[in-house]
């Protein structure tokens, strides 16, 4: 599992994103309100798209720290490299997850509009509706989001950072190799989680999760259920 200063890199970066990006998407969408006292328009926030991928920019990379330790996690030689395929792989699938959020937000302020209009609200109030759904501080939604990103990513890099490096020196020095899932178990683990826990398979074999195929903790292929918040870890070992 990265440590809290990994994920507290992530988690600051997510936060300090969003409330950037939010604040441009409110600006873009509320224009109509401000000025005119119109409805306020949900297609500003195509306008804001480029604000909100270079935000994930900053996000993936505050991941460093993360990749850094479950590189090192292994505890296998050979220095970190950013450059492993592995690696550019998993921030790649990061990348096209986080760039979603303004398509996610847009339905959002859509459904809050036509709510508002067939509950018969005036413009005031469907305007108010819309500012709760782009303002950081309104709920604890993005806050939450925030953190919400910042252990689903740290965990899910500092799995994939160490199966990297197996996989590399397996390949590069013939040395047989295995891994382990790890749970927390404190109660608050989920069942699936549970289940595998301690099951040990073949590096570059799946461990197998509620049906579904996963690498490695947090594998972004896996359903949302069995990723987001995940609290495992990665254990590698040499074959029995």
């Amino acid at each position: 599992m990265p440590s809290k200063g990994a994920e507290e890199s992530v988690f600051q970066a997510a936060s300090t994103g969003l409330k950037r990006w939010l604040n441009r998407a409110r600006d873009a969408v509320m224009a109509p309100f401000r000025q005119f006292k119109a409805q306020p328009n949900p297609q500003g926030i195509t306008a804001t798209v480029p604000v909100w991928q270079a935000q994930v920019d900053r996000i993936i990379a505050a991941l460093t720290p993360a990749l850094q330790e479950g590189w090192a996690g292994a505890h296998l030689p050979g220095d970190y490299d950013p450059r492993d395929p592995y690696i550019q792989a998993n921030l790649a699938l990061t990348y096209n997850l986080l760039v979603r959020i303004p398509d996610e937000v847009h339905a959002k302020v859509v459904a809050q509009i036509l709510e508002g209009t067939n509950a018969g609200e005036t413009v005031d109030q469907i305007a108010h509706r819309v500012e709760q759904v782009l303002t950081y501080t309104g709920s604890e939604n993005w806050d939450g989001r925030a953190r919400l990103i910042a252990q689903t990513e740290t965990t899910r890099h500092a799995a994939s950072s160490m199966l990297a490096h197996a996989l590399l020196v397996a390949k590069q020095d013939k040395r047989s190799l295995e891994k382990r899932w790890d749970t927390i178990m404190d109660d608050r683990e989920r069942d699936a989680h549970r289940h595998v826990n301690g099951q040990t398979v073949p590096l570059s074999q799946p461990f197998l999760v509620e049906g579904f195929p996963m690498m490695h903790p947090g594998d972004p292929k896996a359903p949302p259920n069995l990723v987001c918040g995940c609290r495992c870890s990665l254990h590698i070992q040499e074959v029995a």
